[in-house]
């Protein structure tokens, strides 16, 4: 009777051993796009050379804008200070858009880009990962956009970099 109490343990615990995932899928599995945000610092005068410079923003607030045109009505960032922010690229569009508001003024930026589903494992599945073709935007405050890294996965890594004037 014993030798079957023993057994019987021996196989529970083997069994639990076995059904225990090694990957808790703890990763992140979202995709988002590091924004920063920059400015052209003049530091020859004479050669009219220019240095990139991160800045802080005084105040921002990020909205979502649906393809139809309407806001979403969710904030996605609002802060007094802030020189990095990762945003959310539509799942089920080639195209993204968010609207920037500013102390003084709000432009509108759309990042065209291509979805593709990412294995990660059966425990786990698929996410969605980027790539990003174009950045278009309105220039109120922003001058220019520049891409700095095309492939948006769940890394914290700055993808584009927007300059202010």
């Amino acid at each position: 009777m014993k030798q079957n109490t023993y057994l019987l343990l021996i196989a529970l615990l083997t069994l639990g051993i076995s059904c225990t995932s090694s990957e808790d899928c703890t990763e992140d599995r979202i995709a988002k796009m590091g924004v920063g945000f920059y400015t052209h610092a003049l530091i020859d005068t004479t050669k009219q050379i220019y240095a990139t410079r991160a800045i802080n923003l005084d105040t921002l607030s990020v909205r979502g804008l649906a393809a139809n045109g309407t806001l979403i009505d969710s904030i996605l960032y609002k802060s007094k200070t802030i020189q990095k922010i990762y945003l959310p690229l539509n799942k089920f569009e080639n195209s993204s858009k968010f609207v920037l508001t500013f102390k003084t003024a709000k432009d509108t930026i759309e990042v065209l880009h291509t979805n593709t589903d990412y294995y990660l494992s059966l425990e786990c599945g698929c996410m969605k990962v980027h790539s990003i073709d174009t950045v278009l935007t309105t220039t109120h405050l922003v001058d220019s956009i520049k891409i700095i890294n095309h492939k948006v996965n769940a890394t914290n890594a700055e993808h584009i970099q927007i300059f202010i004037n």
